[in-house]
C-alpha cells in the first residue's frame, strides 16, 4: 500500500510537470534538498516524510485524498472539478487549465489515442466558432443562476486569460496523433432545439441565432470534410461514427503508453474524471462496444456520411 501510494504520488508529480521542465529540480526547490537526495526518493531508496509530501501538495496542487484512492484496489476515485469561485468565468478557466495541462502531457506520444461517444457537438469542433463556444458558456451561467437578464452573446465577455487557454486547448485536441468520436445522430438537432429554447426566453437575440445558424453550417463543412479525409487538417488521424443507438451521456477515454484517464460529461460544461485502472478499462470497454451499433462515415460508409450531413443541414436551417 506504501509503495502504490509513492507511485502514484511520482506518477502525478510527472503527469503535472512541463515536457520543457524536469522533475528532479523542481522538487530541489520545492523541498530545498540536493538533487541527489531528491533522486534517492524518486528511485524509492528513501522515503518521502509526511510533511515533505505535504508541501509537495500545497506547492504542486496535487489532491491527496486522489492520490490515496487511485492508489486503492478496493475503491475508485472520481474528480468532479467543481471548483467554488465567486466568479464563473474564473472557474471555466481552472477546468480548461486542467485539460489543457492533461493535453499537452498526451498530444506529442505517437501512442496517444482519445476514444468519444458524444450525444452533443463535441467542443473539438465547436470551440473554434465565438458564437456557439459564447453560447455554451451562457447556457452553463444561466442554468448556475448568473445569467437571469435578457442579453446577448455579444454582451458576453471573455476574458483574454481564458480565450487564450480556449484557443491552446482546441490545438492541442487536435494534435494527438489518434482520435474517434462516435457521435449520436441527435446531437445537431439538440443543440439547435437549445438554441430556439434560449432565444423564446429573451437570452439570445435574433442576430445571435443568425450567427449560430451560420456557424453551424460552417462545422458541418468542416466535420464533413474530416470525415471524408479520415484525419485533421494536420493529418492526425481521426475516425467517425454514427451510432445507431442513443446513448444517455457523453464519455470519454485518454490513453498513452503508461497512461489512462476517462471522462463522464456533467454539468454542461464540465467532466469528472477517473485514472482508476478498473473504471478506465471498463469505459474503454463500453465505449468500443457502441461501435458494434455504430456505422464508421470517415473514408467509408459514403452514402450514409452524405445522408447523414444532408439531415444535419436541413435541421439548422430550421433556425
Amino acid at each position: 500500500m506504501k509503495n502504490a501510494v509513492v507511485n502514484e504520488l511520482i506518477s502525478t508529480m510527472r503527469e503535472i510537470t512541463p515536457k520543457e521542465g524536469n522533475l528532479a529540480n523542481i522538487l530541489m526547490e520545492v523541498l530545498c534538498m540536493s538533487k541527489e537526495a531528491i533522486y534517492r526518493r524518486l528511485r524509492g531508496e528513501v522515503a518521502f516524510t509526511f510533511s515533505e509530501v505535504a508541501i509537495i501538495a500545497s506547492q504542486m496542487g496535487i489532491s491527496l485524498d486522489k492520490i490515496v484512492g487511485n492508489s486503492m484496489s478496493s475503491g475508485a476515485m472520481f474528480d468532479l472539478n467543481v471548483l467554488h469561485s465567486l466568479e464563473p468565468m474564473d472557474n471555466y478557466y481552472e477546468i480548461l487549465v486542467r485539460y489543457h495541462k492533461l493535453f499537452r502531457y498526451v498530444k506529442a506520444d505517437p501512442t496517444t489515442e482519445v476514444i468519444t461517444s458524444s450525444n452533443t457537438i463535441p467542443y473539438t469542433f465547436y470551440a473554434p466558432y465565438e458564437n456557439l463556444s459564447k453560447f455554451r458558456i451562457s447556457r452553463w451561467l444561466y442554468q448556475n443562476e448568473k445569467l437571469r437578464t435578457p442579453t446577448s452573446l455579444a454582451n458576453i465577455v471573455i476574458p483574454e486569460k481564458l480565450a487564450k487557454v480556449q484557443k491552446e486547448l482546441q490545438e492541442d485536441l487536435r494534435l494527438v496523433h489518434k482520435t474517434c468520436f462516435i457521435l449520436d445522430q441527435g446531437v445537431f438537432a439538440s443543440f439547435v432545439r437549445e438554441i430556439k429554447y434560449f432565444a423564446e426566453l429573451g437570452l439570445v437575440t435574433a442576430t445571435d441565432v443568425a450567427n449560430m445558424k451560420k456557424e453551424l453550417h460552417q462545422l458541418l463543412r468542416e466535420l464533413e470534410l474530416v470525415s471524408e479525409k479520415g484525419s485533421f487538417h494536420n493529418g492526425n488521424l481521426l475516425s467517425v461514427y454514427l451510432s445507431n443507438v442513443d446513448f444517455e451521456a457523453t464519455y470519454s477515454y485518454v490513453e498513452k503508453n503508461g497512461y489512462q484517464i476517462c471522462f463522464l460529461r456533467i454539468y454542461s460544461i464540465n467532466s469528472m474524471d477517473s485514472r482508476d485502472g478498473k473504471v478506465c478499462n471498463y469505459q474503454k470497454k463500453w465505449i468500443h462496444s457502441l461501435k458494434r451499433h455504430s456505422t464508421l462515415i470517415s473514408q467509408s460508409g459514403e452514402i450514409q456520411r452524405m445522408n447523414f450531413f444532408n439531415e444535419q443541414k436541413k435541421i439548422v436551417d430550421t433556425l
